[in-house]
């Protein structure tokens, strides 16, 4: 399964600290309510001796700043600049690759993949950081099924991911793919955002046909189907038409025993959730929900509605300016 989330947190957490980074508490806003100046990420970092702890830091927090919180984390007497902050990961075949992260070395939570641990390591000592039992154990907890996972959280995950390319796009961008125009700022962020319904929408398929179990791919579908009305109730318009759109791509849509087996309540979740997008009268309900009182920010929006209106808009002020 491709990873698309910045984090979850174990149930095993007995031996296990948290660091608040600059804070004494901390959050997490579901639904996307996401505070822009505050750590919104957690990472897990190990010693040699597998204990471990929790701190949640920015997007930009560095590895140097990570390694002086875990040496204030575990009670540690060395002066922090004498540890570092070093990946480890294990392949499938159990080789084992460790290396040192530069001390700027940011975007932690995004980079770390779910066969590898980021683990402090003292520069002075030659101590093994992960054994080969430790590696075998990390592969298996990397062996993680979508059904494993909270499907609030996939949904809230996706949502932040998804805020946070919908904000970063400029107001410029929208202007230069209208007239495909080639400036120095270009729209790099808005074609980001333009590939995460393709991203989604295949995800859900491949996840799907990638079961052989006809049982557990009606579960999976069972699955998505609730991530779908989680994301529309963090209002994120934009992932919750991706699932609808890869639960029916043709593929999907023709596994006639798998969808036989699925509860009818499960069914009238899919056909209320289809419902909102009915392309009728120039998508009338989905227009008539984001205009109501209640939906107020942050809202992610269908995308493709989005750039239908602006390229409508542009093309009557051309047909205004002819008639003119």
């Amino acid at each position: 399964m491709g990873c698309l989330f910045v984090f979850w947190l174990s149930n095993d957490t007995a031996n296990d600290r948290v660091s608040f980074q600059g804070k004494s508490s901390f959050v997490l806003h579901r639904c996307c309510s996401v505070v822009l100046d505050i750590p919104d990420q957690v990472i897990r970092v190990f010693k040699a001796d597998q204990q471990s702890c929790y701190i949640i830091i920015s997007k930009d927090t560095t590895a140097k700043e990570v390694v002086s919180h875990a040496v204030h984390e575990f009670n540690l007497t060395g002066a922090p600049e004498t540890y570092s902050l070093c990946e480890v990961s294990v392949s499938p075949e159990g080789v084992i690759k460790q290396r040192r992260l530069p001390d700027q070395f940011s975007k932690l939570a995004d980079r770390i993949q779910l066969n590898g641990r980021y683990y402090l390591k003292n520069n002075m000592e030659t101590e093994t950081l992960c054994s080969d039992e430790d590696a075998q154990e990390l592969l298996r907890e990397s062996q993680i099924s979508l059904l494993q996972l909270s499907t609030i959280e996939v949904a809230t995950q996706l949502s932040m991911r998804d805020f946070e390319l919908f904000r970063n796009i400029e107001p410029t961008e929208y202007i230069d793919d209208l007239y495909k125009l080639d400036s120095k700022t270009g729209n790099a962020h808005l074609k980001q955002f333009e590939d995460v319904i393709n991203q989604e929408t295949f995800w859900v398929a491949m996840e799907i046909l990638a079961e052989p179990n006809q049982l557990k791919r009606m579960k999976i579908i069972k699955h998505f189907i609730k991530i779908a009305l989680h994301c529309r109730e963090c209002k994120n318009f934009n992932s919750m038409f991706a699932v609808i759109s890869g639960l029916n791509l043709a593929p999907v849509a023709r596994l006639r025993g798998t969808w036989e087996k699925l509860p009818s309540k499960y069914e009238k979740h899919l056909r209320d959730l289809q419902d909102l997008f009915d392309p009728s009268r120039n998508m009338a309900k989905y227009r008539n929900i984001l205009s109501s009182q209640s939906m107020q920010p942050p809202i992610i929006p269908l995308f493709p509605v989005v750039k239908k209106d602006i390229t409508f808009l542009h093309e009557a002020l051309l047909n205004l300016r002819q008639l003119s």
